[in-house]
């Protein structure tokens, strides 16, 4: 089904493009929820809340961009939401893969929380940016767009973010901005 038909028969209220929709796109929403909230259930929350959102305002949809496009935005600014009501931010998951090479996964752990505490100090507007630029796989286009800013904007972050989170790698974790 083509993203014109799928937007029309949402319109319509059609209960199996619903389905298309959620089974489209769910796991990809949790994934960039949870990288941004780190948390299991937060991020169910917000990809169910995003859903909701959709579906109530589907009329508004006016296809200046695409359907993911519009609902990854939808997703991003909930989670916004979230971490401004719990003043948190961004850190990621790691785990023990056994008792082998134990010296070799504490070096790993170590690395993985100063990279971990250094996304969580970046400032929002450039973790976002990297967020969705090298774990979303997502083009300097697409990022623009469920940003809402323009493309030279979103260069200019990611080129920023890079230099601040390097420095602060560099520095063990620390930023000096």
């Amino acid at each position: 089904m083509t993203e014109q038909v799928l937007v029309k028969k949402l319109k319509r209220k059609d209960e199996a493009a619903y389905e298309e929709i959620v089974n489209t796109y769910a796991n990809k929403l949790f994934k960039v929820c949870y990288l941004m909230l780190k948390d299991e259930k937060e991020a169910e929350d917000v990809v169910q809340e995003t859903f909701i959102k959709v579906f109530k305002n589907i009329a508004s949809f006016r296809g200046e961009s695409s359907i993911y496009t519009w609902i990854y935005r939808i997703a991003l600014n909930i989670s916004r939401d979230v971490i401004r009501k719990r003043q948190e931010v961004l850190s990621f998951e790691y785990e023990w893969i056994g008792e082998e090479d134990v010296e070799e996964k504490v070096e790993e752990s170590i690395d993985r929380e100063v990279l971990r505490r250094s996304l969580k100090s970046l400032n929002p507007i450039y973790r976002e940016c990297l967020i969705l630029f090298y774990f979303e796989d997502l083009s300097i286009r697409e990022i623009s767009q469920i940003l809402d800013e323009s493309e030279g904007t979103i260069k200019s972050k990611l080129s920023r973010g890079r230099k601040l989170l390097k420095n602060s790698l560099e520095k063990g974790g620390q930023f000096n901005e």
